[in-house]
Formats: C-alpha cells, structure tokens, sequence
C-alpha cells in the first residue's frame, strides 16, 4: 500500500465472517446444549497463566510449542496451551468452594506455536468437557456417552470410538521384561504407528530406544490384538494392566447399555500426552478419510501438583476448528431458513415509520436490517440480492402517506403492498 501499512493477519491467525461464524455458532450452541443437558456447568479461564504453573505437565514436545514470555512487570508468562490444566489450576485455586464430583465444560481460545498446515493453527478453539473428583470407570463412560451425543447432535452418523488405557500398555511393557524408562518411547512411538507405519516405529523403537528387537517384534504383535479377553490373558501377572483391564471392560459394559457398536477396543491407540494416567480414547469419523475429531482420557495426577494430593478426573476434548472443516468438507450444514428482510428508506423524512416498522418486526422475531443511506433503489436492491435477503421493504413518500409497506419477495420477484400487519404474517407464511 502506498499510504498505509498493508492489512494482514500474523500467520496462523484467522478472521472469521458471517459463513464460518454461522457454523462455528451452531457447533458451539451444540456443544453447550449437550454438556448442560449431561450437568456440566460452564467455566473459563484466563488467556495467561504463570508459566511455572503449567510447565512439565504436558510432555516435553508440547513445551516446545508454547507461546512463553516475559510481561511488563517481569513475570514469566504464557498463553495457555490447551484448557485443561490451567482449569486443574482453577479447581486447585478453589477448592474449597467446590463440590466434587465437578462436571466442567469449557469453550475458549488456546495458542500454540506450531508449523502452520492444513488444520494447524496458532490460535484456535476448544471445548472441553470434564469430571473430577471420581475415579470410577463410569466418569470416564458418561464423558464418551457426551461425545457420541454432540456428535449426533451436529448430524455424524458414521464414527466410532477407539478406546485404551496406558495401563494395559504399561502391562505389556512390564511382562516382556522391557525397562520401565522406556515406556514413554514407546507410547510416543505407539502414537505414530498409523502416520509412519508398522516398520518405522519398530526401526525407531531398536535403532533408537535400544529395546532388543525380538522385544519390539512380541510387542507390536501383541498391540494388533483386538480381544480385550485375550489381552487379559496375556497380561494377567501385570497389577498395572490387569488393572486397565478392567477399567476399560467397565467402561465398554456402562457404554454398551445405551450406544450399540460406537466404541471398540484397540491397543494401538496411544495418545502422546503426558498427563494421561488410564483410560485413553479417541473419536474418529470413518467416512470420507477423516479420521480423528477428538480425543480425552483418565489425568488423575494433574491437580495433585498444585494441592498435594490426588484428585482423579477425566474428560475429552473437540477442536472447533477441525469440526467446522470436517462438517464443510462434508458438506453437513444446512442453516435454518429464517426469514430475514431489508427495509430501504428512500428518503430521510421516512426514518420515523422506518425505525417503528423495524420495532414491529423484531418484535415478532423476523431478522430485520435497515438500509442506512438515501441511494439509487437499484443500488439498495443490488445490495439486498448479494446479502441473500428474503424479503425487502421498500419506504417512501407514498408507504408513509398510506400507512403500508412495499413488499418484495427477493427469491420470487413478487411485490405487493401491504400494512404491517399483513406484513409479518405474509413473512411467517400465516
């Protein structure tokens, strides 16, 4: 720009207009209708914590993404990553005032660092739902039951749940003799076995985790099992795995008396971060090469940095972000049709009946703007048409005189002169 600075947005960072904001709306609205529905009560918290607060909880590549600085005051700061742990810092903070067991939901704006690609943003959108205070598999069970329900909600059919705990993996770890500071190389590696392949994880679990390859070949062979009670099997001497054993058969069996064939085990599902202490779960849309929309597990140690002591909580997380591409890719949103009208004056003695004609129409719930300059009629019906207007009304010298409107249908090209009465109910189709 000659005289200016030129307008642009930092990389990663998007404005959003009325057709991203109209769907980002409507999945938001879904959302908090089902978490309130299911007795999640609403929170949030700040945009930036204290960074000492946050670090070493959620894994060493998540700090590597964190926007982490000093403020004026020479506090050490950042933007928080994601809501959960600034929310376990809240809980913490308050724990006196609430009654456990606490059912949050959270929609709010977190920031990462990232390479900027397709679904990787700076800024973005969460929205969370937790329980805290029950280390009962049935916690874990009604935060899945909440997800398929928001799923539903937003008009996916076809998804399923893939459910794990990193307790039956530490199982597995530990009855093939495997050293235990090896296990978070192995579950990082896990984690990517469907990004880089089978091959890779195995060359990246001997060449550079150093675990005897006749050790990675058993256990990748054991992850492909998808019989829960053959794992059982497998790993009956592992208190540890016996343990998530049993935490997922519970969760299948709560999941099961309400939702046929949504959730299925499988062991090669390992989320990376760092914070998971059990069960373990990702949503996944299998249609349309989608994959995943969310994912959440058991963190029953998060909170114990801050009080002392162990709290257990649970919950999940959707990217609104990733749901809004997924629903246009696929094409999924169909906006109400709601009547909507402009009202174009065409000269400034007719604001008065203007302004009252609008009140009349608000009041009966019909969207109504008002054209706000005196312009040629071709030129405010120009305007009409690209902003999809249903209806307009036109307002002159004779509408004032007469007590009418002139009434135009924008999609049928019908006109008609009609009072305000006669008006709404034409609109409403009465």
């Amino acid at each position: 720009m000659k005289n200016g600075m030129k307008p642009q947005t930092l990389k990663g960072f998007y404005d959003y207009f009325s057709d991203d904001m109209r769907i980002r709306n409507f999945i938001k609205d879904s959302f908090r209708e089902v978490a309130e529905k299911y007795g999640f009560e609403p929170l949030e918290t700040p945009a930036l914590e204290y960074s000492e607060l946050i670090l070493g909880q959620s894994g060493a590549e998540a700090e590597k993404l964190y926007y982490k600085f000093q403020d004026n005051g020479g506090r050490d700061v950042m933007l928080k990553y994601e809501l959960m742990i600034p929310m376990c810092r809240a809980v913490a903070q308050n724990i006196n005032n609430i009654s456990l067991p606490y059912k949050r939901y959270q929609i709010q704006n977190a920031w990462r660092a990232e390479n900027v690609q397709r679904g990787r943003l700076r800024e973005f959108t969460q929205m969370d739902v937790d329980i805290l205070g029950s280390s009962s598999p049935f916690a874990d069970a009604e935060v899945i039951l909440f997800g398929i329900s928001f799923l539903k909600k937003l008009g996916f059919e076809n998804f399923r749940v893939r459910l794990n705990s990193r307790e039956i993996i530490q199982g597995i770890v530990e009855i093939l003799g495997i050293e235990k500071d090896k296990f978070e190389d192995i579950y990082i590696a896990i984690d990517k076995i469907e990004k880089i392949g089978e091959e890779k994880v195995k060359e990246i679990l001997i060449d550079d985790s150093k675990i005897e390859e006749e050790k990675v070949t058993e256990l990748l062979k054991i992850i492909k099992i998808k019989d829960i009670d053959k794992i059982s099997d497998t790993i009956n001497s592992s208190t540890e795995g016996k343990r998530g054993i049993n935490s997922v058969k519970s969760i299948l069996s709560f999941i099961k008396e309400v939702e046929e064939n949504k959730v299925v085990f499988d062991l090669s599902l390992a989320r990376g971060l760092a914070s998971y202490t059990g069960a373990i779960w990702e949503f996944e849309i299998t249609e349309g090469n989608i994959g995943s929309v969310s994912g959440g597990g058991r963190y029953d140690k998060a909170i114990s940095k801050y009080i002392g002591k162990e709290i257990p909580a649970t919950g999940t997380s959707f990217g609104l972000e990733r749901l809004t591409e997924v629903m246009k890719q696929m094409n999924m949103f169909k906006e109400k049709e709601n009547p909507s009208i402009l009202i174009i004056p065409l000269e400034e003695k007719s604001i008065p009946f203007v302004l009252s004609t609008a009140k009349s129409l608000r009041d009966q719930n019909i969207q109504t703007s008002i054209y706000p300059d005196f312009v040629k009629l071709k030129d405010s019906l120009k305007y009409a048409d690209k902003k999809n207007f249903t209806w307009v009304a036109i307002i002159g010298e004779d509408e004032i005189y007469s007590n009418t409107l002139m009434l135009k249908n924008m999609r049928t090209k019908e006109q008609f002169s009609l009072n305000i009465k006669e008006v709404i109910a034409k609109i409403q189709n009465k």
